[in-house]
């Protein structure tokens, strides 16, 4: 909990996650911690298995291997399964908004410095604008959810204020990957909870573009320009990744070799080095192969219909967690078409206890 909560300044998250994971491992040798089985560890353990092998088949095994020490982070899975309860998942996330409240707040200064320079993008706590997007982006669709389901007013003394801070330093980061994840959360939450909503959606949406300072405008609609830089750059990283998977089908051409090997697949001019392609599923594949891509294809469909399943017969008690997690992998996993968050140490901690604590939480209301 405390990891990914600091999941922000990842040299300290993973100091927590290490002795967290010497803590959960002792618990379990010594009996005070019940293991958990889980659905969703067929698949992890697939990624696994194909990251193995797309290091065993890379044309640099000695580079690839370099790449293995990510895979411990996959122990948040069985960690989150077995240890979170819901009185745990309430205190993880006031400290998820509490986190990203101080992180927007230091984002809305730096922004107010900048000027909404497209070369000076606001980051908050960490180092990069798209790392503070995506991770603002998962928290906030854990409080849109909560919001949504949970009924007590003293809780949104605090839950509102926060959205309201990580919504605007969003706006304020031009990323426009993480806008589009924010929007499918927002459909799907109205989907859920009010339908009539997705008939006022556009109308707001107007309202928002009269209103928003004008940077922002031209961020938005450029979006849907296929000539703008960084929309054609994209395509150029999908055909490239297109291209490593169908020379190196089975195990893609090796972890951490899609940046040395760009340029050898990327069509017409551009950049020779990307330090990757931008899209999760496409750079997965490209790295591990189709193998790895259906594992990672698989770990978002069992997650997807446990979820929805449980939600759908949950009672006032977990839904707004179950919605919560639901609504922050929907919203990651349409960013991710767009940015590889999946690879981002920062988000993906987050991620993994989202991913895992619908089970953890199914499982315990069970026995």
């Amino acid at each position: 909990m405390a990891a990914a909560a600091a999941s922000l300044k990842i040299g300290l998250a993973n100091v927590a996650l290490g002795v967290s994971g010497l803590l959960w491992i002792v618990g379990l040798a010594r009996g005070r911690i019940r293991w958990r089985s889980c659905p969703l560890y067929l698949p992890v353990l697939g990624y696994v298995a194909a990251s193995l092998a797309a290091v065993a088949f890379s044309p640099r095994p000695a580079f690839s291997v370099r790449e293995l020490g990510d895979l411990l982070t996959l122990a948040v899975v069985p960690m989150t399964v077995t240890l979170l309860d819901r009185e745990l998942w309430d205190r993880f996330l006031a400290l998820l908004a509490g986190v990203a409240s101080l992180s927007a707040l230091v984002a809305i200064w730096q922004a107010l410095g900048s000027g909404l320079d497209l070369g000076r993008r606001p980051h908050g706590l960490v180092g990069h604008y798209m790392t503070f997007a995506e991770w603002s982006l998962l928290v906030i669709l854990l409080l849109v959810a909560d919001l949504a389901y949970n009924q007590s007013r003293r809780r949104r003394l605090w839950t509102v204020p926060a959205l309201v801070l990580c919504v605007t330093a969003l706006a304020l980061s031009q990323t426009r990957g993480a806008w589009l994840g924010l929007a499918a959360g927002l459909v799907l939450i109205a989907a859920l909870r009010k339908p009539v909503l997705l008939l006022v959606y556009p109308l707001l949406a107007v309202i928002l573009l009269v209103l928003m300072p004008r940077p922002l405008v031209v961020r938005a609609v450029s979006t849907f320009d296929l000539s703008q830089p960084s929309n054609s750059e994209r395509l150029r990283m999908l055909s490239a990744g297109a291209a490593m998977v169908r020379s190196h089908p089975l195990f893609g051409v090796g972890l951490g070799m899609v940046k040395p090997s760009y340029a050898r697949y990327a069509p017409g001019p551009g950049r020779d080095r990307v330090p990757h392609l931008h899209n999760n599923l496409v750079q997965v594949a490209a790295e591990r192969g189709l193998l790895g891509a259906a594992a990672y294809l698989a770990i978002l469909v069992v997650f997807f219909l446990h979820t929805s399943g449980a939600l759908a017969r949950a009672g006032p008690d977990l839904a707004p967690a179950l919605a919560a997690c639901l609504l922050a992998v929907v919203g990651l996993t349409v960013a991710g078409l767009f940015e590889y968050n999946w690879g981002d140490a920062e988000v993906w901690i987050p991620t993994l206890v989202c991913l895992a604590l619908p089970f953890a939480l199914v499982e315990e209301a069970a026995s």
